[in-house]
Formats: structure tokens, C-alpha cells, sequence
């Protein structure tokens, strides 16, 4: 898990979205939104192999344990787009890599 020094708990997305590690969801733009249990674990899991491609097949290892349909699947990565996401249908954060796998993207904080 890659958090910020002083975070308590919470890891930053993008500029008004953090992830907060204890209450296991989203904070964006000063709403919280809960991430349901399989949500939650396929979100830690690309928060934990950050700006990396991650196959479906290692989403549903870390989701469900086992292979599942790509709808299944898709309906997490839709959660998790409407949670991180200003305009979900057109992903910055969250992008599919066309016959890969997705990537979440991390912004890079720049400290002086």
C-alpha cells in the first residue's frame, strides 16, 4: 500500500479524491461513497499495483478467488469509475487497456 506521509489512513487518487483505508471507501469532492465488500477488494488490489496494467484474471483472483464473467467484473469497475471518476464514461483514473487488463492511474504529488 503506497500512502502519503500524514495520511492517516487515506491515500490520494487524484486532486479532490482520497481513498480512506479505515472506513473502506471513496472520498470524492467532500461525499463519501461505501465500496461494496468485492468492490473493495478489487479497488485495494489495483490501488495496491498502482499505474500498472492488472489482467481480469488477477481482478477476479483478488475479487472473487476464482474466475467469473467479464460482467461481473465490469460492474465493480463501473462502482469504482462512479466513486474516483469526474465523468465516468469518459475514465481518466481507472482505463482499460484493450485485451490487457485496467490501470489505475495515481496523480504524482510534487513536493518541494
Amino acid at each position: 500500500m503506497v500512502m502519503e506521509e500524514g495520511s492517516h489512513g487515506r491515500q490520494r487518487i487524484h486532486a479532490g479524491c482520497w481513498v480512506d483505508w479505515d472506513r473502506k471507501g471513496v472520498w470524492r469532492h467532500h461525499m463519501f461513497h461505501t465500496m461494496p465488500y468485492r468492490t473493495w477488494r478489487i479497488l485495494s488490489y489495483l490501488l495496491e499495483h498502482a499505474n500498472q496494467v492488472i489482467s481480469q484474471a488477477e481482478l477476479f483472483a483478488a475479487g472473487w478467488g476464482e474466475p467469473r464473467s467479464r460482467w461481473d467484473l465490469q460492474d465493480h469497475i463501473h462502482r469504482i469509475r462512479m466513486a474516483i471518476e469526474p465523468h465516468p464514461h469518459h475514465p481518466r483514473w481507472l482505463v482499460n487497456r484493450r485485451n490487457s487488463g485496467y490501470e489505475l492511474r495515481l496523480e504524482i504529488s510534487k513536493h518541494a
